[in-house]
């Protein structure tokens, strides 16, 4: 830097160097203003309410309680005639099997839909608090008909000897249609017709 007095004014002279150094510093006003985050945006790591209404949790459909429905059963004849079999279609597994001799034997019955008296011949039939009966499979299935051929009944008791399960209707293809003690309407259909006797069928809730 040279200074120098011309003509009573006092003049400063800086060099390019000096102006080079002026330039390298940072402005402190502009390194405070770039420092600010701006109160006004939002910050996206934030989910929002209206995103999380919109994403409900999935349902669980209640007229399908059980998974895989539709859902084998298979019951077969017992010569000893010692065992029963309860069938609750509220619950899974559906079958409860008891000794017939013991004291709480018609307890065990109690919740059943269906029972199956595995001697010979074998008795099958409708539990005391359910309803049942057979819709034929040449009648297009659905909600309505299965219920009227519950409520219409039929299966009170049949013993499972040839003449007796044809006149019942329990043959290969219909449906055994029961409304149970707890008000569900279920859909036994029948895959194999029983001759043993057995008797297969595909169980599936309608309602």
């Amino acid at each position: 830097m040279l200074a120098a007095v011309i003509g009573g004014i006092f003049v400063v002279a800086t060099s390019d160097d000096d102006d080079e150094k002026e330039d390298a510093k940072p402005s402190a006003t502009a390194t405070t203003h770039a420092a600010k985050p701006t109160a006004s945006a939002p910050s996206s790591a934030e989910p929002s309410a209206s995103a999380d209404a919109e994403s409900p949790e999935p349902s669980v459909d209640p007229a399908k309680p059980f998974p895989g429905e539709p859902l084998p059963l298979r019951l077969s004849g017992d010569s000893t005639c010692d065992y029963a079999s309860h069938i609750d279609f509220d619950s899974y597994p559906f079958v409860t099997r008891v000794d017939r001799a013991e004291p709480d034997a018609e307890d065990a019955a109690a919740p059943a839909d269906l029972n199956w008296y595995g001697c010979s011949p074998v008795e099958f039939g409708t539990a005391r608090d359910s309803r049942a009966g057979v819709l034929s499979k040449r009648l297009a299935f659905s909600k309505q008909a299965c219920e009227a051929a519950a409520n219409g009944g039929g299966l009170e008791g049949i013993l499972m000897h040839s003449n007796a399960v044809e006149e019942a209707g329990i043959i290969a293809g219909n449906s055994i249609c029961v409304i149970t003690d707890k008000g569900r309407l279920v859909r036994a259909q029948i895959v194999e017709a029983p001759w043993a006797p057995n008797l297969t069928l595909k169980i599936t809730t309608v309602s």
